[in-house]
């Protein structure tokens, strides 16, 4: 309900445009707007009645407000859809007397993963963001319940137990809301990087490890991720230590799956695709005793006479999309203890990259190499020439990237193991031997043997939708996964899970454009959402009406894709043509 209220001021009165609700049962004002001192305001209104006796003229404009509503609308209707307060509530205790606010436990891990997905704030700014979004009339609350310290006592909540039932409920909800894919299962793993304090023993979480980002400083963590491969939509996640390799992550992350009831979906098992940095015979074993069918990169030094077969005993093959790539296949083969079908894809699109990346490579280590030896000479000059093993160690070191020391030849000028000069050669015919028969290939094992080769290759191919999925928890815009203001084991679990969720509904809205033939990038979708605006027109006369603001021809276009009229209109926005 609207109205005017007086509020008294250093004993002058102000007039105000306020709205209340009803909060658990109380009533409260949720949203207001200041007007002016109180007789500056009915002044206006007296010269209006005066001056215009039309009953048609419009009332004089007071003020405006606005608040961001396409972003902040579109993902909390999409949480709510998910029901992830209740879902939350129902496997979280609620806060104790003391510590509780309006907001339960569900409605603060939904609005962090809101945030998340749109413009990822620190707490202690989230309330002063909260503000200048729908949010705060969606669901409303007071500044001091939006704290960090009160968003800390609610996640203070969350015990270890509670993460799997939730996400098993959460990953059931998204399979009855959603059409999945043949129960294959894409899977992969990265990591994140913290500026948690080396010495700061109280999280075990993060570690030192081989990060990504070439970060190696700093302590990371790590996440497994496991999305659909018809669709992308993220189905599970765990959450882990940072140093824990890939290989060895792999048998906790099936073990946790099993107790979500993973393998135990209809009409067959569950195939889990997997990048060759995840692989090992132990994990296909590991695979095979928890009844997951597996499709897998293997290195090729594991079958190397297979993986050099020359393209002449290819045969060509067409993808849906169009593109055409060579295979070569071998059914009835045996891996270990393992049977199955291996098959040899070559990609000309794959090979002019490594090709790229090859010569891209060696030109950077020569330049590297001249100026080692520059500083072989400078040393020599000086009467302190570098020992022969110091330089051997820095030529590895340079050398380090894939393949270049399989066609690099070195000679040392010594003088009593002191180096006098560097030459180097490069082997161009080794190099064509590697890029002939080694570049542009993919070497792909699976234990179900009936699939067909271009099902084994479109279904591989699909572990770019999980790559996406670590680049867009990686941009720095909406920013998703960072900043982590936290440095506790339970808390940092907690925003892995808030991360989680946002991951899933901005998943969902590209679905959604996918849908409309609308490909954008995460980063300009959030910018044209956050520029959707609604405004509340208060009126010298008290009334009001709330409208969207005009749009672009771009925004326009999501505007109608992702339906926000039918939202704009549900929460009690007038909509005009722009």
């Amino acid at each position: 309900m609207s109205s005017l209220v007086t509020k008294w001021k250093k004993n002058k009165p102000y007039l105000y445009w306020v709205r209340s609700a009803r909060v658990q049962g109380k009533p409260r004002i949720v949203e207001q707007i200041y007007l002016g001192p109180r007789e500056r305001v009915l002044a206006q209104l007296r010269t209006q009645a005066t001056a215009s006796p039309d009953p048609e003229a419009v009332a004089a404009l007071m003020t405006v407000q606005t608040r961001e509503f396409g972003a902040s609308t579109l993902f909390y209707t999409l949480a709510q859809d998910l029901g992830i307060v209740d879902l939350i509530n129902a496997h979280v205790p609620p806060a104790p007397v003391g510590r509780r606010t309006s907001l339960s436990v569900g409605h603060y891990l939904l609005l962090a993963a809101v945030n998340r997905a749109i413009w990822a704030k620190s707490k202690r700014a989230f309330a002063e963001w909260y503000q200048t979004t729908v949010l705060a009339r969606l669901l409303p609350a007071a500044s001091e319940e939006l704290s960090s310290q009160r968003f800390w006592d609610h996640m203070h909540l969350f015990e270890a137990h509670h993460f799997a039932p939730i996400q098993q409920e959460l990953s059931t909800r998204i399979r009855q809301r959603f059409p999945l894919g043949e129960q294959f299962l894409v899977y992969d793993t990265t990591n994140y990087y913290t500026f948690i304090h080396t010495f700061n023993s109280r999280p075990s979480l993060p570690q030192r490890g081989r990060n990504t980002q070439k970060r190696h400083d700093l302590r990371q963590l790590s996440l497994a991720l496991v999305v659909d491969e018809e669709r992308g939509l993220p189905l599970y996640y765990r959450f882990y230590e940072g140093n824990v390799n890939d290989v060895v992550a792999l048998g906790a992350t099936l073990s946790d799956m099993i107790r979500q009831g993973f393998p135990q979906q209809p009409p067959a098992r569950l195939t889990l695709v997997m990048d060759k940095g995840n692989v090992s015979f132990d994990n296909f074993a590991l695979l095979k005793k928890a009844q997951f069918s597996f499709l897998a990169a293997i290195p090729a030094a594991w079958v190397r006479s297979f993986a050099q077969v020359a393209l002449r005993q290819c045969q060509p093959l067409t993808l849906p999309d169009g593109r055409r790539i060579k295979v070569y296949a071998q059914s009835e083969t045996r891996l270990g203890d393992m049977r199955g079908k291996l098959l040899l894809s070559f990609s000309p699109t794959f090979y002019r990259k490594q090709v790229r990346t090859l010569d891209r490579l060696q030109k950077k280590a020569e330049q590297q190499l001249h100026a080692l030896r520059d500083t072989i000479a400078q040393a020599a000059g000086r009467q302190r020439p570098r020992k022969e093993g110091a330089v051997r160690r820095a030529i590895s070191q340079l050398l380090r990237h894939d393949r270049l020391k399989d066609f690099f030849c070195a000679t040392l000028t010594l003088d009593q193991r002191a180096v006098q000069d560097l030459h180097w050669q490069w082997d161009t015919r080794k190099k064509r031997h590697i890029k002939h028969h080694d570049f542009g290939k993919t070497v792909l094992f699976t234990d179900r043997q009936e699939l067909s080769d271009q099902r084994m290759v479109v279904a591989y191919r699909h572990q770019a939708k999980v790559e996406e999925m670590f680049r867009i928890s990686k941009s720095r815009r909406p920013g998703l996964w960072w900043p982590a203001h936290h440095w506790t084991d339970s808390k940092l679990s907690v925003h892995a899970l808030y991360c989680f969720v946002a991951l899933l509904l901005i998943r969902i809205v590209l679905l959604r454009l996918q849908d409309h033939n609308l490909a954008i990038s995460v980063e300009i979708l959030t910018e044209r959402l956050r520029g959707i605006q609604e405004a509340l027109v208060v009126y010298a006369n008290g009334a009001a009406q709330r409208v969207m603001t005009e749009r672009s021809p771009q925004q326009e276009e999501l505007f109608v894709a992702l339906d926000l009229q039918t939202l704009a209109q549900q929460v009690g926005n007038t909509l005009h043509k722009p």
